[in-house]
């Protein structure tokens, strides 16, 4: 698939919610590639789930593969899949990772499973979270018109979240479990309780705002990272965390989300570092892009250590 293409079809499908607007022929070009390239189902992860509520059941999860990398999608029970440091090797650090996917559908893979082996090979502890997302038609043509609807109502230059209430309110109360869970657990894992992060990307990157600006004293993150993500017009608390922000230039969606994110922590006095890379476009997540986008996992990592986050393994 055309390297253009392939760019497309990742930021439609598996980030918030797509790189094409109302009235764009890109929509169409899309629409084509997701029906000549559509998802194919595939097992659950060979990882022991942890749930984080009674509600809804693993059961209705649909997992599938595109281009290589598994998505999930029709969450209704929240859970975390740890991918633990080796043995010996566990330095104390955690992240919880949100991935991306319009509140409709979940990158597990590029923008969870793949984070989650290169942070833990360095000693840090993590957990893929599967929130709650928007339920879609369990077939492709029905998965293809939600996907259609929500990238036709997707405005251009976005600089704020605008995703309805009814989708964000699950994931951010399923954020908020997760944290809890992590900092109540921090014994059992080896775990610093007090240098637990949380991270997203794109709709998950929305997560990672919301739960960075609505948390108590027991589910505030003790560092956030932002990529290609976004936050609602609000000020941050008192005692924010620190925060990484990263983002392609390019990016047709939320390329323009993530400078405010910066000068809202800048202008709070909280500390905030910000990557804007010159092309990448949206999505990016852990895939080959063939562009310094691909080199944010590093800029993160170095963050976390010259922020005293982690240590060198």
């Amino acid at each position: 698939m055309p390297r253009f293409k392939s760019a497309l079809f990742a930021a439609c499908l598996l980030a918030l919610p797509a790189t094409a607007f109302a009235g764009d022929p890109g929509l169409d070009a899309f629409m084509a590639i997701f029906k000549a390239h559509p998802p194919q189902p595939v097992a659950a992860p060979d990882i022991k789930a942890i749930p984080l509520s009674n509600t809804g059941s693993p059961d209705t999860t649909q997992w599938e593969i595109m281009e290589g990398y598994r998505t999930a999608r029709n969450v209704t029970q929240p859970a975390l899949y740890p991918v633990l440091p080796a043995t010996g090797t566990a330095n104390g650090t955690a992240v919880i990772i949100a991935p991306g996917g319009a509140f409709l559908t979940l990158a597990f893979d590029t923008e969870g499973m793949e984070v989650a082996k290169y942070l833990a090979a360095r000693g840090i502890t993590c957990f893929v979270l599967t929130y709650r997302v928007d339920q879609t038609p369990r077939d492709i043509d029905g998965l293809a018109a939600a996907i259609a609807n929500r990238v036709g109502k997707a405005p251009a230059k976005m600089t704020h979240g605008d995703i309805p209430a009814a989708s964000e309110a699950p994931a951010l109360a399923d954020g908020l479990a997760a944290m809890t869970y992590v900092r109540s657990h921090a014994a059992d894992y080896g775990i610093d309780a007090k240098k637990i992060g949380f991270m997203g990307f794109s709709a998950g990157g929305m997560e990672t705002m919301n739960v960075a600006t609505r948390y108590d004293a027991a589910t505030r993150p003790d560092f956030i990272g932002v990529i290609y993500g976004a936050m609602h017009d609000v000020l941050p608390p008192a005692d924010a965390p620190p925060a990484f922000i990263a983002v392609a230039a390019d990016d047709p969606l939320l390329g323009y989300a993530s400078v405010p994110i910066f000068d809202a922590w800048r202008e709070a006095g909280k500390s905030a570092e910000l990557h804007i890379y010159a092309h990448g476009g949206h999505g990016f997540g852990m895939r080959k892009v063939g562009t310094s986008a691909e080199h944010w996992i590093d800029d993160y990592y170095n963050w976390l250590i010259a922020e005293h986050l982690t240590t060198v393994r």
